[in-house]
């Protein structure tokens, strides 16, 4: 690798053969981007996929397990029912017997009271029998046979009121356990409903639980044939990179430089402790000042590209053929006693 002046260097650059280096060496950079940005998004969609699987196959799981829930309820509201059903049995039979005695105590009540009735009209009667009556004898006997009658119909009219009494309290009870028979049956029709859902959402998980499953192994699928399809990215990544850094080491071979990963390089004839640098990307930070690519840039031998130089500003102006530049390069170093490079 020999030193170069700056005019060489900016000809060469020029060059055709030089573009179409470059020119290649761009497309092959640029489909390296690609293949690395369809990598990165290749595992993102791994990554995305197995976590939609675990999480889809939790869900089912948690499907499966609420449709065991709904199916224990229903066997317990199940169980409730059938004991309801034994009470309401028990309670029917009671409002029965109950009914059967409210019917005997009432038709006791009617007898009783058709007894109070009759004994009134006798009352009645012999008391306008005793008002018509003049004859002494007749008036005696009217006036003791309604006298007991009297005595008769106030016994009547206090059993009257007792059967009264009596029928109310146990009419009431009657009612009483009536209302406690359609409590019952109230209370076993709301569980035998419940019972119908708990199952049908029993069902229903069932049928989610499989449908997630089903989900999940999609998405397993989809996971290995995003890892296939990576493994065929990275392999053809891997040939592209080698091909790359085989084109861009081709550079020393035809360029006479020195190449590193992200410059080439050419020993600086104008300077000896210098060489020149030529950045094969565009870096807006991660230097000490913003490259552009295939532009020239100075810099120390030993330090390297941690301190770039940038060319004089009226370099631009210059052409091709113009020693100007090497000239100011060269008689400075004489000035300063240094002596040019081929003075050495």
């Amino acid at each position: 690798m020999k030193a170069l002046w700056l005019r060489e260097v900016r000809r060469l650059l020029e060059s055709e053969r030089f573009s179409q280096w470059w020119g290649r060496l761009h497309e092959m950079d640029r489909q390296r981007r690609q293949g690395a940005d369809k990598i990165t998004e290749l595992h993102s969609q791994i990554n995305l996929m197995a976590f939609r699987a675990e999480q889809t196959q939790k869900e089912a799981i948690d499907a499966l397990y609420r449709a065991g829930e709904y199916e224990d309820k229903a066997a317990r509201l199940r169980a409730e029912a059938a004991e309801i059903e034994n009470k309401s049995y028990e309670a029917v039979a009671n409002f029965e017997n109950q009914r059967i005695m409210v019917s005997d105590i009432y038709s006791r009540m009617g007898a009783v009271e058709h007894h109070q009735l009759s004994l009134k009209t006798e009352v009645e009667k012999f008391s306008r029998s005793l008002e018509q009556s003049r004859d002494a004898e007749q008036r005696a006997e009217l006036k003791r046979s309604l006298k007991r009658k009297q005595s008769e119909l106030a016994k009547v009219e206090r059993e009257l009121a007792e059967v009264s009494a009596h029928y109310e309290r146990e009419n009431k009870r009657k009612m009483s356990l009536w209302e406690e028979v359609e409590h019952l049956w109230g209370r076993s029709l709301d569980i035998n409903l419940s019972v119908s859902e708990k199952k049908v959402r029993s069902k229903r998980s069932r049928q989610e639980s499989e449908r997630l499953f089903k989900r999940a192994e999609d998405f397993k699928d989809k996971v290995e044939q995003l890892k296939e399809e990576l493994q065929r990215a990275e392999r053809q990544q891997k040939q592209l990179l080698e091909s790359l850094d085989e084109h861009r080491s081709s550079a020393r071979q035809l360029f006479g430089c020195s190449v590193g990963e992200e410059f080439l390089y050419w020993p600086s004839r104008e300077r000896e402790k210098s060489v020149f640098c030529i950045p094969l990307a565009d870096h807006q930070d991660g230097f000490n000042i913003e490259l552009k690519a295939i532009n020239i840039y100075l810099a120390d031998r030993q330090r390297g590209v941690e301190f770039l130089e940038p060319l004089p500003p009226d370099n631009e102006m210059l052409s091709r053929d113009d020693t100007r530049i090497d000239d100011f390069f060269r008689v400075s170093r004489e000035d300063a006693g240094l002596g040019g490079v081929g003075d050495k």
